[in-house]
């Protein structure tokens, strides 16, 4: 390994010993998810394989470095610390129970994101957004473009090629009515991302801010406030400015080279073969920290609750390889090297970010009251049996997404406090691991969020070794028995939910609230009322509502909201609309759209770095599914029949009989909007379903 990891991974183990020094006794202490265990472990297995490569032991750090069968932990596991609740034994049934109700002030909402709903791409200034590029939208002449004749390429990553967010749900013209809509359903909560390229349109403060999306935001906080619906921002939802990353559509751009815009992938000059993200000094964490400052400034004194970024490991683990999320561009294309570099500085400009909220509070800008996080998402990983190998296979799944992000920004909660870095089994057996300078833990240890922010789905089986090479990455994740939702990757399992709820609240503290902020289901329907009948993501609610509640108040796990995901069907990515997450169906008038891929689009393929043949009929109109511009404020929403039991969860604070909604429905078409669909008149409220049951509030 380089010279530089080895001089980092001694300093790695003196600090070890200095914590297992002064901390207590660990006679008490049982399990590999318990840290003192943890930090003694690595410690004992390091302090005697650091030197040069030929002594620093067989494959460590590596990919199978660890106790046999256990990659990633110095000491395997044994059945006593396999996850809890439940072990071999699940629910295959949650019967409604009256009496169950919510704590009071218990939050719930829908969730948002700008990209996916907003449309007006190219209107009012804005800016052009990585997204735009990926997905070939039309951005000529458009602040920080890269494209400078149409048709712009499309990625050979984007899976359904010709979708774009152009027009979307058209929510930059029809947000009132949208607000008019969730205020009638009772929505307390809204949780909505601001789009950076709107409000700095090339990504660069001192280029100017666009005003008109300075009054855009405050014209929605301002109606969302008056029809009672509380918002919640994010303030990056994956939408970076282009003008932050400079790309090439045919020739070479150098990685680690300051003379050109990197994004999150910057790294100090010269450290290409051992990069050295530039943390503190990047500029685009000192972009975002401006960025961050402007909207707190701005929108602080109306929003008290504000999440910086949402899902860091999605947009930065899947958006190099050909994973499918956007820049996937070279030269940060390497899936084992540039994710990294990337989310170290995501987390730094979190931290700044939140520095500067807590310097806002001390002046008095911001009160006591407002709260701050950052949401992290994670699918449960269960271990497929209680070999000591799955109950680390499982272990090592989820540190190697949550706790990745979650280790630096919240610390793992020790006797001693709080331990802010990464965890030590991805710094044992990944290929390329950046570690935190001094000031940079300082920074995280200063600036440790309010709330845990957790995007959940779904959940899986985790086993070890399905390749046969025993290394960290040979484990794999299956389903069986598990409902399938339409989206390739999400299987339902309520009590997995329970589980890793638990796992947070014993890693990062009881104490520490935690919010869901998006939990979901997908279908592909083509209807309203064949969409209104949406069995799977009723049941999805039901269950996963219910073992929130278990956690709660058998657990004692201190989990104070639950965002839905979504309000309404929109852009999914790069799976275009082809999958559906809205509690409410969206007509989305699917057209033509000048501004999208066509059949001649180029096409840049993603892991060579050029640009080689056209899109074909993949971008053809008729084969995608593209929100028309023409007439989209026409648009029209629809409830399902999950939102419609949500209407009654809402209102009571509790668990309600799902029943009602699955022998049948209530009324027929719910159409939100104006105008008429399908011969139904459609309107901004609607009484329909009615006052929650008196089952809501028996005791």
């Amino acid at each position: 390994m380089p010279a530089s990891s080895l001089g980092t991974w001694s300093v790695l183990i003196a600090a070890l010993a200095a914590q297992v020094l002064v901390r207590p006794s660990i006679a008490d202490c049982v399990g590999i998810m318990c840290p003192e265990v943890e930090s003694l472990q690595l410690l004992q297995y390091t302090s005697s394989h650091v030197g040069s490569p030929e002594s620093s032991g067989p494959g460590c750090p590596g990919p199978s470095c660890g106790a046999p069968g256990c990659p990633g932990f110095v000491k395997c596991p044994t059945e006593d610390d396999f996850p809890l609740p439940f072990k071999g034994s699940y629910p295959t049934s949650y019967p409604f129970q009256p009496g169950m109700h919510f704590p009071k002030g218990f939050k719930w909402g829908l969730g948002t994101a700008s990209y996916q709903i907003e449309g007006a791409y190219n209107e009012d200034g804005r800016g052009v957004s990585i997204w735009d590029t990926f997905s070939g939208a039309n951005t000529v002449g458009m602040p920080g473009s890269v494209c400078e004749q149409a048709p712009c390429p499309v990625s050979s990553a984007m899976g359904i090629k010709g979708a774009t967010g152009n027009v979307a749900n058209d929510f930059y013209h029809k947000y009132k009515q949208d607000i008019a809509m969730m205020a009638s359903m009772g929505v307390q909560s809204y949780r909505f991302s601001v789009a950076w390229p709107r409000v700095v349109p090339t990504g660069v403060t001192s280029d100017g801010i666009n005003q008109k999306a300075i009054a855009f935001y405050h014209d929605v906080i301002d109606e969302l406030i008056a029809h009672g619906v509380e918002p919640i921002i994010t303030m990056y939802h994956w939408d970076l400015p282009q003008g932050l990353q400079d790309m090439s559509w045919n020739s070479s751009i150098a990685a680690c080279d300051s003379k050109y815009k990197q994004g999150w992938y910057e790294c100090a000059d010269g450290t290409v073969d051992n990069p050295q993200p530039s943390g503190m000094s990047a500029l685009v964490v000192k972009e975002f920290t401006s960025y961050a400052t402007l909207l707190l400034k701005e929108y602080g004194s109306k929003v008290k609750y504000w999440a910086t970024f949402n899902e860091a490991w999605t947009f930065t683990f899947l958006a190099s390889g050909g994973r499918g999320k956007a820049p996937n561009v070279q030269p940060w294309y390497d899936a084992d090297v540039w994710p990294y570099v990337a989310g170290h500085n995501v987390i730094i400009a979190h931290a700044m970010a939140v520095s500067v909220f807590r310097q806002m509070q001390e002046k008095g800008e911001l009160t006591k009251e407002h709260k701050v996080l950052i949401t992290n998402n994670q699918d449960w990983r269960e271990p497929l049996t209680t070999s000591p190998s799955d109950i680390a296979a499982a272990e090592y799944a989820l540190e190697g997404q949550l706790a990745w992000y979650c280790d630096p920004i919240y610390g793992v909660k020790t006797e001693a406090g709080y331990e802010h870095d990464y965890p030590a089994s991805m710094k044992m057996t990944l290929p390329y691991m950046p570690n935190f300078t001094m000031q940079e833990k300082q920074l995280l240890e200063a600036n440790r969020p309010d709330v845990f922010g957790l995007n959940h789905y779904g959940t899986g089986w985790q086993s070890f070794n399905c390749t046969g090479s025993g290394t960290a990455s040979s484990s794999c994740t299956t389903e069986d028995g598990l409902p399938m939702a339409v989206s390739s990757w999400l299987f339902q399992a309520p009590w997995g939910f329970r589980k890793l709820l638990n796992w947070i609240a014993k890693r990062y503290g009881r104490d520490l609230p935690i919010w869901g902020t998006e939990s979901g289901w997908s279908d592909n329907t083509i209807s309203a009322l064949q969409a209104k009948y949406d069995t799977g993501r009723l049941m999805y609610y039901f269950g996963y509502i219910m073992e929130m509640w278990n956690a709660i108040h058998v657990d004692g796990v201190k989990m104070e909201a639950f965002m839905a995901w979504s309000l309404m069907d929109n852009y999914e990515w790069e799976r275009g609309y082809a999958e559906r997450f809205g509690c409410l169906y969206n007509e989305f008038q699917f057209g033509a759209d000048p501004n999208s891929p066509s059949p001649e689009s180029p096409v840049y393929v993603a892991d060579q770095g050029v640009i080689d043949g056209v899109c074909g009929s993949s971008c053809e109109d008729a084969n995608v599914g593209k929100p028309a511009p023409v007439g989209a404020y026409n648009q029209t929403r629809h409830a399902k029949n999950s939102i419609l039991w949500l209407q009654w969860v809402w209102e009571s604070n509790s668990m309600v009989d799902q029943s009602r909604f699955l022998a049948s429905t209530i009324g027929g078409d719910v159409c939100y909007g104006e105008g008429e669909y399908n011969g139904v008149k459609c309107s901004l409220s609607s009484t329909i379903p009615g006052p929650a049951p008196p089952s809501a509030y028996s005791y």
